[in-house]
């Protein structure tokens, strides 16, 4: 008997969970005040799918052999995603050798390069690849973690990602992935710095980026007077105006609650 070939690809789109995990009914808190892009519009901060996070939904792929075995993959991608599949990529795939799977997911990536590299387009490529591994595992009745080389570890360890690290301690990961409700949109509120405990100094002024400080974040920073000696509690140390509090040792480490320009 031949290798089986590609008799026919499908695709279909689920709403309401599955590959798209954002797409939850209302009062879900991976839709809650969440941190994103967006924040930055004070209209898209209170919900995540008030900005479409979860507009595309799922997309299932099923890749059917001449001789009746079918693949299944999930991803995210929508109708979008199922128009690529069934209009372009089905093309390059039916009539192939389901031992292919290298081969098949170069010529849909380089088919699409046009329009793809990224986003949905690469979602719906991955979509067809899960589908033709499932396929060919079938086929030859052996796990896929075997045909991409055995077992390398007798088990995994996994972090839970959501509101309750304490739940996720609970259930037996090794850590929890918290969403934060700010970012570096909303200044002050999203990571305002502690430095320094004491002793007050002057008030600041807005950074976007230092060597002692958090790149990017527009926080209004409380900094050491400039003056030609470092003020009480504090030392200069290094060779660009650093001081450092003396409790520190006077390092002109970041780590250690440094800042320039007050030396």
């Amino acid at each position: 008997m031949g290798v089986p070939r590609i008799r026919q690809v499908r695709a279909y789109t689920v709403r309401g969970g599955g590959g798209d995990y954002h797409d939850q009914a209302s009062g879900h808190w991976i839709d809650d005040h969440i941190a994103t892009p967006m924040a930055r519009y004070p209209q898209y901060r209170g919900s995540r799918q008030s900005f479409g996070i979860n507009v595309l939904g799922t997309l299932v792929v099923q890749v059917e052999a001449d001789d009746g075995a079918v693949g299944f993959g999930v991803t995210v991608g929508g109708e979008i995603g199922a128009w690529i599949v069934e209009r372009h990529l089905a093309r390059l795939l039916e009539g192939q050798p389901v031992t292919d799977v290298e081969k098949l997911w170069d010529q849909m990536y380089r088919a699409t390069i046009h329009y793809g590299r990224k986003g949905v387009v690469l979602n719906a490529i991955s979509g067809v690849d899960l589908a033709l591994w499932d396929l060919l595992g079938q086929i030859r009745q052996e796990p896929v973690y075997a045909m991409l080389g055995g077992a390398v570890r007798d088990e995994l360890v996994c972090y839970a990602t959501g509101p309750r690290p304490d739940l996720a301690q609970k259930m037996g990961f090794i850590g929890g992935k918290l969403p934060l409700k700010h970012g570096p949109p909303r200044a002050r509120r999203g990571c305002a710095p502690t430095w320094p405990p004491s002793p007050k100094c002057a008030s600041g002024s807005v950074r976007t980026s230092g060597s002692c400080g958090t790149a990017g974040c527009r926080s209004t920073w409380t900094t050491p007077p400039a003056s030609p000696t470092p003020p009480t509690g504090w030392a200069c140390a290094g060779s660009r105006n650093h001081c450092c509090p003396t409790t520190t040792g006077a390092t002109a480490s970041c780590a250690a609650g440094c800042r320039r320009g007050c030396c």
